[in-house]
């Protein structure tokens, strides 16, 4: 099952070896800059993910505002036993808190 979280639940996540991933499309993504040490993967691309994933490291999926983050972690829980994440209003709420 995909969690909820918040931008100071992040960084420990992520010192810990969490994977994270932007997920946002190219028309939302336009270059812009996302969080630091992302990967770029848009929600129809997921599938490609499914074989880069272990059951020992967290996902954490954002976007601009977390529509498209809740769906892929979503889907994301459904393949495996890892802990998933998906960042609450993304961007924008992460950028404005």
């Amino acid at each position: 099952m995909a969690r909820e979280i918040y931008r100071g639940e992040i960084e420990p996540l992520l010192a810990s070896g969490a994977l994270l991933i932007d997920v946002r499309e190219g028309s939302d993504h336009n270059g812009e800059d996302g969080l630091p040490g992302h990967t770029h993967l848009p929600l129809s691309r997921i599938n490609e993910l499914r074989s880069r994933l272990t059951n020992s490291i967290p996902v954490i999926f954002y976007c601009r505002s977390g529509l498209l983050s809740f769906k892929a972690a979503e889907i994301v829980a459904g393949w495996t036993e890892q802990p998933v994440y998906y960042l609450a209003g993304g961007l924008v709420s992460y950028v404005n808190p």
